[in-house]
């Protein structure tokens, strides 16, 4: 590290510096590996903890952990939270180890980490604040700089959020006038938080600074080699995360296989005392929640208040559209056009459009695969549900094949579909949308291979807690019995009556309406 190099004696030479990030992320594993195996005192604790699984120690007494003059802040910080918030917090700081936090879908588990670094902030411990991503950290960020904590952010400034941009490192060091290496020692441990990704600490702050509590976001996404990064500089450490929702990405099917897709947060979760679950959440209806309860979650998903459970699509121009649909089908009496009315209600927050009389079959080409009559309904719908009102905006559009979306895409050409979101389940990870339309694409009448996509408990769930208010999906009932994970899905909303069974003609009901 250059901090810890003489170069007095090269006073009259020029250097060249060359970053090769390329290299990093392919080292990062085997040196993080490579660091887990040494014979120091630091390594020798994190492979008790994560080798051997050692159970994690907890203290009993929070008032020995409190110092005085923080526990009027601490209770006030405090005050905002619900029950299972207020038990992460408490387990946290109870810690000798470490805690993992499950962050169940809309359970707030942003504002949860940004409330922990206030309480552990006003407490005067030090935290190392990461996540995989550069989002996720400064989502993080957005929420604590309103707090008015300080924070020190490490990373190049063109991928930070530009209101994180006067907290990195770059910007301090012009706003301070850092000219020696006393300078930059002082910037390097002036803050108290210190926040970057996993792939940043070789940064040279990590050759002096060590930290009292280290905070993974995302931890259930981060392959278990990258995870242990961050964890050598810390004396305890916070994983958060969901392994019921999406895991780390590994391409090879045999790495897969050997359990490379397991994370860190999942290895731990053995140690119940060290959990503590986030399950009050606040983004989903009663009926859009109750499909992760079944799938996933046996029930413990709660909402938040009465508002978040009863919470309904709000379509102010309904009204003339179902004029329009009752006079249209009365010119066509051979349409049924029920399916539409029924679809359009905003009481019906959860329809799942059975494709299964419809010729919908997927076709297979170069680009992948893509169902054409899917995503002319998907198309109808959506002109029908915007011109009832529906901001654009408030639209999501999920598929889980590359080439289907493409497909959707091309339909939604209009600048009336400017603002429609579409895109795989992985770019919605931690987000949400009033408005979900899911397109399953799979129809066939062949037994031949099953895609791995709809395989994916996972992938499945976070797809169908990204909505809010209103859940619509369509897909061949007949075809996707054949997996699993759906097959458990379409039990329930059959039990609910949730499905709705398209006539024949469907894709042909409405082309002919000027939407």
């Amino acid at each position: 590290c250059t901090l810890d190099r003489d170069l007095s004696k090269f006073s009259g030479m020029f250097f060249r510096l060359d970053g090769d990030e390329g290299v990093v992320g392919l080292s990062m594993h085997l040196s993080n590996l490579s660091r887990l195996m040494e014979n120091s005192q630091n390594s020798e604790r994190l492979r008790e903890l994560v080798v051997d699984l050692r159970s994690p120690e907890f203290i009993t007494n929070l008032s020995s952990v409190l110092p005085r003059e923080a526990k009027d802040i601490v209770a006030n910080i405090l005050k905002g939270l619900n029950k299972p918030q207020k038990q992460a917090m408490k387990k946290v700081l109870l810690s000798k180890d470490y805690t993992l936090i499950v962050g169940m879908p809309g359970t707030g588990k942003t504002t949860t980490i940004c409330t922990l670094v206030r309480i552990l902030h006003a407490c005067g411990f030090s935290v190392l604040l990461t996540s995989y991503t550069h989002s996720a950290v400064d989502n993080i960020l957005l929420k604590l700089k309103r707090f008015r904590v300080g924070f020190l952010r490490l990373g190049q400034g063109q991928k930070v959020h530009p209101e994180i941009l006067p907290y990195t490192e770059g910007s301090v060091r012009k706003e301070r006038d850092v000219h020696t290496l006393s300078d930059l020692e002082q910037l390097y441990n002036r803050e108290l938080v210190v926040a970057t990704t996993c792939m940043g600490i070789k940064h040279p702050i990590f050759t002096r600074r060590q930290f009292d509590f280290c905070i993974v976001d995302e931890a259930s996404q981060i392959s278990q080699p990258i995870c242990l990064g961050p964890l050598f500089y810390a004396r305890r450490f916070v994983l958060v995360g969901d392994h019921q929702q999406l895991p780390p990405i590994v391409q090879n099917h045999e790495a897969r296989t050997l359990g490379m897709d397991e994370s860190l947060f999942k290895r731990l979760e053995l140690h119940g005392d060290a959990v503590v679950q986030l399950n009050v959440q606040y983004r989903m209806n009663r009926q859009i929640m109750s499909l992760s309860n079944s799938l996933m979650y046996d029930g413990r998903l709660e909402c938040g208040s009465e508002r978040t459970a009863t919470a309904l699509l709000t379509l102010p121009l309904l009204l003339p559209v179902q004029s329009e649909l009752l006079s249209f089908s009365q010119s066509h009496p051979e349409l049924d056009l029920s399916w539409v009315q029924a679809t359009l209600l905003p009481s019906n927050a959860v329809c799942f459009l059975d494709s299964s009389l419809v010729p919908a079959l997927e076709s297979v080409e170069q680009g992948g695969v893509s169902n054409h009559t899917e995503a002319a309904l998907v198309h109808m719908l959506l002109s029908l549900l915007i011109k009832a009102g529906c901001k654009p905006g408030d639209i999501g559009v999920i598929a889980p094949y590359r080439q289907q979306l493409k497909t959707i895409s091309t339909l939604l050409q209009s600048p009336a579909f400017t603002e429609v979101e579409v895109n795989t389940v992985d770019r919605y990870q931690g987000r949400d949308k009033s408005l979900i339309v899911l397109s399953f694409v799979r129809s066939t009448a062949e037994e031949g291979h099953l895609g791995e996509l709809l395989k994916d408990w996972r992938r499945l769930n976070v797809a169908i807690t990204r909505a809010k208010h209103k859940l619509l999906m369509v897909g061949s009932v007949t075809t996707l019995r054949r997996y699993s994970p759906v097959e458990k899905l379409l039990n329930h909303l059959q039990q609910e009556n949730m499905i709705i069974q398209l006539p024949p003609a469907a894709h042909k009901a409405l082309p002919s309406m000027h939407l």
